[in-house]
């Protein structure tokens, strides 16, 4: 058997093969547990690059608890090359159940894209671009569960370093986002395209863009509107055709601002709930009206690349107009003229009735009558522009309503097209909004289950994270206040928990090896480097020290270094020569 990983982890078999490193399901002797070991190639542990793009992943994750990102516990180098050992997920990963089963079910696929939304809005608000999302880093565990993995090439947002070669840029061409692929400065935007990018391929099975090489593909990114999912998938929800349209928007400035936005609005949709990307037109964005009326030109492909790329899908160059229409348009102005002679003449007719009428005694003046025009579903005050300039006026009674718009017309009556008199009166039923909800009470559960409480609920949700003794990711403080009565659509502040600024180490002198890690562990920080003391005193396999001491406050994650008892010493006496040994440690 070999020697096990940091004399800790031992293989039990191979899970999967990637890009930089082998996976491996292990065990974790010292704690008793299932783990998962990545292990770097041994032919790119001798590469800077590669070697700095696994120790980023190990440190990004390792501060990322969530309870949708994949735990990292522990990272470190063995002989030729360095492993990261990870939290163990059961399942397969988005990229596998795509291959399987192809299109995904709509509410299914949002539900997968709101959990990793929700891991990316973690990692984007602690300051993490994750800069890879793609269906092979997301996992779907056995019980349903969603988890975020590789942060491989994630980097903080103000870090100016990069792990790329000049000229390039490190991602998966085809989920990555234009201002990736070109090299600029990144935010947490940038994962949000990368997730619309995997919601379009659930939704359609097969990803937007594809191409011959990975170059290809990344002009693709920058230049090309995908097809519109309805082509592919007719019977896609037009919200949920929206919501990825807004998020894969070429410019960040016109996708969702946080990852908790697109979040929110993928469960309106699981929800039946009117989305705010519908509200927006955001569908025009994906292959919409404006996009077909260019390609509609038939432009030759050599027209095609004269445009600005910057303009590509905006304006384009229109062929010159042959010299047959230029002679019709020149005949247009005697047309013009004859239609207007034609107009006169019937207005001229109309009065001569009038006055036709007058003079044969018909003392009654015609009272003149309009249609009425459509108002349902305009604001009340375009209700009442529109209304007044036909000679109308308007009577408006208040509803509430959870469907229609607060201020917008729900009926009217008369009905459009009815013919009224000028200075008739129009009842208009207008939406005051929805009734009041009560807030829940979500102090003292995890963000993600608050948020499944409020978000059905109409509510927006803001979360402000401090230091606090109680567990990361817990709210303990709600604006409103639970119980409060507030209109939905209005927005519920969270202050969660980002866990102790610091923590004091637990005294674990005396206690067991396997123990003193458990009790480390639950305080927040981890077990470090152990070494063997030979001891009269304490027991062996006890702690004998620890470095930092006991009651020393440290930053949470801290790796705490213990001195383990390796039992008392021998003394072997000889006639001239007193030999002390001590006894070895145990076997790890």
């Amino acid at each position: 058997m070999a020697q096990p990983y940091g004399s800790r982890y031992e293989i039990v078999d191979k899970i999967a093969r990637g890009g930089m490193a082998d996976v491996y399901r292990a065990h974790d002797l010292l704690l008793d547990r299932p783990v998962a070991l990545k292990v770097l190639f041994a032919e790119l542990s001798t590469s800077e690059t590669f070697v700095e793009r696994f120790r980023r992943e190990a440190t990004a994750a390792a501060n990322l608890a969530h309870p949708n990102i994949v735990s990292v516990y522990d990272w470190g180098r063995e002989e030729s090359t360095y492993f990261i050992v990870m939290e163990l997920i059961d399942g397969e990963t988005l990229g596998s159940l795509i291959h399987r089963r192809g299109q995904l079910e709509f509410d299914y696929a949002a539900a997968i894209a709101a959990d990793v939304a929700s891991a990316l809005n973690y990692a984007n608000r602690h300051g993490v671009v994750h800069r890879d999302v793609k269906p092979g880093n997301v996992l779907i565990a056995e019980d349903g569960h969603v988890k975020v993995t590789d942060f491989g090439i994630a980097r903080a947002q103000t870090a100016h370093e990069d792990l790329t070669q000049t000229g390039s840029v490190m991602g998966t061409a085809t989920y990555i986002s234009p201002e990736q692929a070109e090299g600029r400065q990144l935010d947490g935007r940038s994962d949000l395209y990368s997730l619309g990018v995997v919601l379009y391929e659930m939704i359609a099975g097969e990803p937007p863009f594809t191409g011959d090489s990975t170059v290809s593909v990344a002009l693709k990114q920058v230049k090309e509107q995908p097809p519109r999912l309805a082509t592919l998938r007719p019977d896609v929800p037009k919200p949920l055709e929206d919501i990825v349209a807004k998020a894969m928007r070429k410019d960040p400035e016109a996708r969702y601002d946080t990852a908790q936005d697109f979040r929110a609005d993928l469960l309106r949709f699981i929800q039946r709930r009117p989305v705010e990307a519908s509200r927006e037109g955001a569908g025009a964005m994906v292959g919409g009206p404006a996009t077909e009326a260019i390609s509609g030109l038939a432009l030759s492909s050599q027209a095609t690349e004269a445009i600005p790329s910057e303009f590509r899908n905006s304006t384009a160059t229109i062929p010159r107009v042959p010299a047959d229409k230029q002679r019709k348009r020149d005949n247009r102005g005697t047309i013009i003229a004859i239609i207007a002679a034609v107009l006169v003449l019937a207005a001229f007719i109309g009065i001569f009735a009038l006055v036709r009428g007058n003079f044969f005694g018909n003392s009654t003046p015609a009272v003149a009558t309009v249609a009425l025009p459509n108002v349902v579903g305009s604001s009340v005050s375009q209700a009442g522009r529109s209304l007044t300039s036909k000679g109308l006026t308007y009577k408006v009674t208040y509803k509430k309503s959870s469907t229609v718009p607060q201020n917008t017309v729900i009926s009217q009556t008369p009905s459009a097209g009815t013919s009224v008199n000028k200075g008739s009166s129009v009842g208009l039923i207008v939406s005051s909004g929805p009734a009041p909800v009560t807030v829940p009470n979500v102090v003292n559960q995890t963000v993600g289950n608050a948020e499944s409480q409020l978000v059905p609920l109409g509510f927006s949700v803001a979360t402000t994270y401090v230091n606090s003794s109680k567990p990361n990711g817990t709210v303990t403080k709600q604006t409103p206040s639970a119980g409060v009565k507030a209109a939905p659509g209005s927005t519920v502040t969270l202050t969660v928990s980002n866990g102790p600024a610091t923590v004091a180490v637990p005294n674990v002198v005396g206690q067991p090896l396997a123990q003193a890690a458990n009790t480390l562990g639950t305080a927040g920080l981890q077990l470090g480097n152990v070494s063997y003391q030979s001891s009269d005193t304490v027991p062996n396999g006890s702690v004998i020290s620890t470095n930092p001491v006991s009651g020393t406050q440290v930053a949470p994650n801290t790796s705490v270094d213990v001195v383990v008892s390796s039992g008392s010493a021998t003394t072997t006496t000889t006639s001239s020569t007193t030999t002390t040994t001590s006894t070895p440690p145990p076997p790890s």
